[in-house]
């Protein structure tokens, strides 16, 4: 059984208590256009595609659980 030591955070709660659903990546490309993906894979390939570009990570909030 591994320790998951190198493992990521698991998703962090919100101020409301909510969870963290998913997460989105935004794309702004050198010329100005942004483009979203939804995996990070999809994200790096189009910057690398492009020569440049920035990614920003969106995270989408669970509804709260009352």
């Amino acid at each position: 059984m591994a320790c998951g030591c190198g493992r990521r955070a698991g998703s962090t709660l919100t101020a409301s208590g909510g969870g963290v659903k998913s997460y989105k990546y935004e794309v702004t490309y050198p010329n100005g256009d942004t483009d979203v993906f939804l995996t990070p894979l999809e994200a790096k390939r189009e910057v690398r595609k492009a020569g440049g570009g920035t990614i920003k990570r969106i995270a989408e909030q669970a509804p709260a659980t009352t």
